[in-house]
């Protein structure tokens, strides 16, 4: 890299670093007023003195100390501003000048899917296929598995396209229905049993916006892509209910280590809600959560209207609560780029294909009018650009149609953009860009082969295009 190539991509970098921390924390901190105008007679449940506290606050971004009413800040200021709300039963904690600052938000992750790569089936990243197999089979004798149970895990990154890799798995679990997922969650690896329990041969279709790798016969080889993944999950049988709260404790908990107090859940429905509930009746919720319910999902066969009339109402959602609101829904407008599962303007490098569309845009801009108009924020999973023109295109139309609902639509991953759209982009206006950049979002291993898939051109492309959103004054998360 060019010296000045370097200097520009620090720049792009700190300002998106910058931009990601502002709108990660800054809405979770209340405003900083001195405990003089706050405080009158209220006297504080706990005192924290002698801390650096971060506040995130332009005009007073740190402070000695703060108190805490009720769960809400009552006071941030000075060492001294705090015996205004000190009181006999008041608490008193001294920081020893550590920092403090507020929770993070996590605005996208898929909180049951992640706790299941560490409760499930479980290997390194970088294991190889036998080692894949090999930890399944030792995670269904130390389990004590019955025969013909399912067994769920994850997650592998090596190349889907090894050949053996059914035969590898099979050799390792003869007897019990097995899904691995791919890193990305768009590709799991199964073995014969679970074909056999879906019913999969070689006369079995590709479903749409779904692929079945097969070998040189024809026959399926265990590779499965998007909505070819809802074919075997219909025959899985469902998690119970006690191992999805558990799985939920532990995602949750994670998550706090980390600081992260807030998610934006990228897959809802109602099994996960009923979980998040019974935490939230108990004591045991430890985020703030926003739900995005899952729609048109690769996971499930039904109709997207049979889907929608799950959460299309505020009476089949539920009401929200202090720490759960149930007013979002996921739509997938594509895949990604293994398998070619995303589509773009300009043919992908390895094939001559622009790639595969998850819905169609005339289905997309109707059901993201319907959505607008019940009130339901939408998440729109967008990885090529041809899917980023379609929900822009969407956005459009709803914003005609429907006028500005003031409901900050969200478009993910959005890892390109093409040049021609940015402008219209950038005069929606209240729309969220939630971006993850391929060199941060992707380990190594996957990063290479999508630099094939896309070019090098194009992949390196990401970080520009961030710096134009900034520059245009697009919320960028």
């Amino acid at each position: 890299m060019q010296p000045q190539n370097f200097k520009k991509f620090s720049r792009i970098r700190k300002t998106t670093l910058t931009l990601v921390l502002a709108l990660c924390i800054g809405g979770l901190v209340s405003m900083v007023a001195s405990a003089e105008d706050k405080a009158k007679d209220v006297k504080a449940d706990v005192v924290y003195r002698n801390g650096f506290v971060y506040t995130v606050d332009g005009m007073a971004q740190v402070a000695e100390a703060f108190a805490v009413k009720d769960g809400k800040f009552v006071a941030v200021g000075s060492n001294d501003a705090m015996k205004a709300v000190t009181g006999k039963d008041t608490k008193v904690i001294h920081l020893k000048k550590k920092m403090v600052m507020p929770g993070l938000a996590d605005s996208h992750i898929h909180a049951l899917r992640g706790a299941l790569t560490n409760l499930g089936v479980k290997f390194p990243f970088s294991a190889t296929p036998e080692e894949a197999a090999a930890a399944t089979a030792k995670f269904i004798a130390d389990n004590k598995i019955k025969k013909g149970e399912w067994v769920v895990g994850g997650t592998w990154a090596f190349d889907y396209r090894t050949k053996g890799l059914l035969e590898i798995l099979d050799k390792q679990t003869p007897d019990n229905p097995v899904i691995l997922h791919e890193w990305t969650g768009h590709i799991v690896l199964v073995n014969s049993a679970a074909l056999k329990a879906a019913g999969f041969d070689k006369n079995t279709p590709n479903p749409f916006a779904g692929v079945i790798d097969r070998d040189a016969s024809g026959n399926p080889n265990g590779v499965l892509h998007d909505k070819a993944l809802g074919l075997v999950y219909a025959k899985k049988t469902p998690w119970p209910a006690d191992v999805i709260k558990q799985q939920a404790k532990w995602i949750f908990d994670k998550v706090n280590s980390y600081g992260v107090v807030n998610v934006g859940l990228a897959q809802l429905d109602p099994s996960r809600l009923a979980a998040y509930r019974a935490l939230e009746k108990q004591g045991d919720l430890t985020v703030r959560l926003k739900g995005h319910w899952d729609w048109n999902t690769r996971y499930v066969t039904a109709s997207m209207e049979e889907q929608a009339k799950t959460f299309m109402t505020p009476e089949k959602r539920g009401p929200k609560s202090a720490l759960i609101d149930v007013d979002g829904v996921k739509i997938y407008a594509d895949g990604v780029a293994s398998g070619h599962a995303a589509p773009y303007v300009e043919p992908y490098e390895d094939e001559l294909t622009v790639g595969e569309q998850a819905i169609d845009e005339p289905t997309l801009t109707t059901w993201m009018l319907r959505f607008d108009a019940a009130g339901l924020q939408v998440m729109t999973h967008s990885f090529g650009d041809m899917s980023m023109r379609h929900w822009i295109n969407a956005m459009e139309a709803t914003r005609k149609h429907n006028g500005n609902s003031g409901i900050r639509h969200i478009v993910e991953h959005a890892c390109n953009t093409h040049p021609d759209d940015l402008p219209r982009l950038a005069a929606l206006q209240d729309v969220i860009v939630d971006i993850s950049p391929y060199q941060l979002w992707i380990p190594d291993p996957a990063t290479e082969s999508w630099f094939k898939l896309l070019g090098y051109d194009r992949m390196n492309q990401t970080y520009g295009i961030i710096g134009s959103w900034v520059r245009n004054g697009i919320t960028v998360s």
